[in-house]
């Protein structure tokens, strides 16, 4: 029996993990949370995250690219802070760049202007 196609779903990463993200166990943890479902989209919500740590943002950026690039799902990630987005891009940038696609970018959403604006200006 085909399973019913979820369109989106959001995750809010405190909720699952922790204020404190530490580990490459962790982002593997919370992937988790998404194999196995036939989705458009996931939202991790990182609202309330205090800490990200590089070994962290270094696997969630595996794992999201290894999502985005064997389906069809596409990773949003909202309601991080500046110090959480900043790990993220830090991290985006030593990746391998042999390997690096440009198709797809990482997607942020911003639940208002002054967040929009805080991001603009830091990067």
């Amino acid at each position: 029996i085909p399973s019913i196609m979820e369109k989106e779903i959001k995750i809010k990463v405190k909720d699952v993990l922790s204020v404190m993200l530490n580990s490459r166990e962790a982002a593997i943890m919370i992937f988790d949370e998404i194999k196995q479902k036939n989705l458009s989209s996931v939202e991790f919500d990182f609202t309330d995250v205090e800490f990200m740590s590089r070994s962290f943002a270094d696997q969630f950026y595996k794992e999201s690219n290894k999502v985005e690039n064997n389906t069809a799902v596409q990773i949003v990630v909202s309601n991080a802070t500046e110090a959480v987005r900043n790990v993220l891009h830090t991290v985006a940038k030593t990746q391998n760049k042999t390997n690096r696609s440009y198709n797809k970018l990482p997607v942020f959403k911003f639940s208002n202007a002054s967040s929009l604006k805080d991001y603009l200006l830091s990067v």
